[in-house]
């Protein structure tokens, strides 16, 4: 131990180039630490704070259009709030909906990809929803949300009413909805099993008073 009687002569701190090369390299460490103690101080308190993130439901697996959606279908997950879509199906909603258009696994689910959700949801502004007769049953079968048609009318000869030919009077216009058959009856109507079956279609105003003037001449193509 150092002899700390007060015998103990004082010997000052060394004053030579060395020491004083070692002090001053103490103050900047010193420094420097003080700098960079300080400026994380600063940049915790001006970062953003984390995004909140809100529970949704989406796919567990791909699902087709019309598919009914059951507890196995669907999943809860975390997503940050400002990417959440407006229409977000929660449980109550999503069991037992009918989906309007496929969907990926892994997608939020939302009301526009159910048959019960906003008929003209993305479309722009507007777009109206208008009735087109399918007359082959076989094709109205093969039609889902999504699909686009090209609709020609009829043409005949005003005297004799002989066929002429046909006018193309809509060009790939969007199939929004294909009704069941209480929706034919409710919605169109027409009884389920009276006359051709008909499917709702994206189109313009003009468009709509078209297709609705050439309403029993109509014919419909399916665009690739």
């Amino acid at each position: 131990m150092p002899d700390s009687s007060p015998d103990t002569p004082f010997r000052p701190p060394p004053r030579g180039p060395l020491a004083r090369r070692r002090r001053r390299l103490a103050r900047r460490w010193l420094s420097a630490g003080l700098v960079a103690a300080a400026g994380g101080v600063a940049v915790a308190s001006l970062a953003p704070p984390a995004p909140s993130r809100v529970p949704v439901l989406v796919a567990t697996r791909d699902l087709p259009t019309g598919a009914v959606l059951s507890a196995s279908d669907v999943r809860t997950a975390q997503r940050e709030g400002g990417t959440v879509p407006d229409g977000v199906l929660v449980p109550a909603t999503a069991h037992g909906a009918v989906l309007a258009a496929p969907v990926r696994r892994g997608e939020v689910l939302t009301d526009a990809r159910t048959t019960t959700g906003p008929l003209l949801a993305g479309q722009p502004a507007g777009t109206v929803a208008a009735a087109v007769e399918v007359d082959d049953p076989g094709l109205r079968e093969s039609l889902a949300p999504g699909v686009r048609l090209d609709v020609l009318a009829r043409t005949q000869d005003p005297v004799s009413g002989a066929a002429t030919g046909a006018e193309r009077i809509a060009t790939g216009v969007v199939v929004l909805r294909v009704p069941t058959g209480r929706e034919q009856s409710g919605l169109l109507g027409a009884a389920p099993d009276a006359g051709p079956g008909s499917v709702l279609v994206a189109v313009d105003p003009a468009t709509a008073a078209r297709l609705a003037a050439a309403a029993g001449r109509t014919v419909v193509t399916v665009r690739s």
